[in-house]
């Protein structure tokens, strides 16, 4: 078992030109399922959660699970908070164990968000947890986070190299023309704003919103330095209609351990297929 932050594994995915997935987990069945996969594949994993998850189930008995998941499995492993715009939430789940965080200021203004991040970082950095910031505005609903496609904007160059240097983030989202959750049509993806901002960056970078973009385009944007991507709605969506399926085709007494073990398989598979296609396989 390797517990461990963000750090070394998106540097190595930096160097070796791959990208980690960063799997958005649900429970405790969906996170031994992409546990499962990754070390079927030799992978190292980041297990994201969402910040409804963890006010769900509760941020210590959610701690609990992951980490004890991450002691049987001999693949380095990161328990990542994603998207957290609450600062004292950051901090309690550093405090419990996180080994990594992403407080998520990017509504603000750039002095603010600056500000904000840069406190989460130092809080981290002095407990050995690295942090994730993001600048620009991600367009779609994200863990109740909604922003409309009109107010949807780019990261600029600029204000991206001045965001990594003052805040010292270990990771960083720049907003690229990617969107959470569903794409309803094409996604305008500015390239060439993501190579730029990644020619100059001082931290690894990351793509927000990966569910349903095209392998054409997951290629491309690791060729440009992405070195994880989130993946979020295609497991819930993995997860659901599995349920969806057996309980269609259930007899009149459906075993919920049968429906756990599709539900299983279902999300495995998944997972099994990006991890491969990011170039992640046989990297632990």
């Amino acid at each position: 078992m390797s517990y461990v932050n963000i750090a070394p594994l998106l540097a190595d995915a930096h160097q070796n030109h791959y990208a980690i997935p960063a799997f958005n987990i649900l429970n405790e069945l969906s996170a031994k399922a992409i546990v499962q996969a990754s070390a079927e594949l030799n992978a190292p994993l980041i297990l994201q959660t969402s910040v409804s998850t963890v006010k769900q189930i509760g941020p210590q008995r959610l701690i609990g699970f992951l980490k004890n998941l991450a002691e049987i499995y001999p693949i380095p492993i990161c328990v990542h908070l994603d998207h957290c715009t609450d600062v004292e939430l950051a901090k309690r789940c550093i405090d419990l164990g996180w080994s990594s965080v992403m407080i998520d200021a990017s509504r603000l203004p750039l002095e603010e968000n600056i500000a904000v991040t840069r406190l989460i970082v130092d809080y981290a950095h002095e407990r050995h947890v690295t942090v994730e910031g993001e600048l620009g505005a991600i367009s779609g609903v994200e863990d109740n986070i909604s922003v409309e496609e009109s107010d949807a904007h780019l990261a600029s160059v600029e204000d991206s190299i001045r965001f990594m240097r003052e805040t010292q983030v270990d990771a960083f989202a720049p907003a690229v023309g990617t969107a959470h959750g569903l794409y309803h049509h094409e996604p305008h993806i500015s390239f060439e704003r993501f190579e730029e901002i990644s020619a100059h960056a001082s931290s690894p970078l990351v793509v927000h919103g990966g569910t349903g973009l095209s392998d054409k385009v997951f290629r491309r944007l690791i060729e440009l330095g992405a070195a994880k991507i989130n993946i979020s709605t295609a497991i819930k969506h993995a997860y659901c209609g599995a349920a969806y399926d057996f309980l269609s085709h259930a007899e009149p007494n459906p075993n919920p351990l049968k429906m756990d073990a599709q539900i299983e398989e279902s999300i495995q598979a998944v997972a099994s297929r990006l991890i491969q296609l990011f170039g992640a396989a046989h990297q632990a």
